[in-house]
C-alpha cells in the first residue's frame, strides 16, 4: 500500500546535458528530487505548462525557484511511490497534484 504525502518543494533550473535549460522539482527542507511518476504525454504538457507559468510569474514569486526562501513554494501531494535520501517518487494517479502555495 503506498504512502501519502505533501511536501513543499521548488523548482531547480539548470543546464541539461544538450546544454538546454531544463527545470526539475526539488523538496525544500531536503533538496530532494522530486519524480510526479508522469507517465503520459498529457501528463507531462500539463507538467510543462504549470512549469511555464511559474517561469512566466519569477518576479512575482522569487522563492519559488529557491530554496531557501519561505513565502513561496509549490506544494505537491499524492500516493508516495518510494522515497530515499535522494528522491521523491509519486505515484501518477487521481490523487496527485502540484499547486502554488
Amino acid at each position: 500500500m503506498s504512502q501519502v504525502k505533501s511536501t513543499k518543494c521548488y523548482i531547480e533550473e539548470y543546464e541539461n546535458e544538450r546544454g538546454q535549460l531544463s527545470a526539475r522539482l526539488r523538496e525544500k527542507a531536503t533538496g530532494r528530487k522530486i519524480d510526479l511518476g508522469l507517465t503520459t504525454a498529457g501528463g507531462v504538457q500539463d507538467f510543462l505548462r504549470f512549469l511555464g507559468a511559474a517561469g512566466a510569474n519569477k518576479p512575482l514569486m522569487p522563492d519559488v525557484f529557491s530554496r531557501d526562501g519561505d513565502e513561496d513554494c509549490i506544494v505537491v501531494s499524492g500516493d508516495v511511490d518510494f522515497h530515499a535520501p535522494d528522491e521523491i517518487r509519486f505515484i501518477h494517479n487521481e490523487k496527485l497534484s502540484y499547486l502554488f502555495g
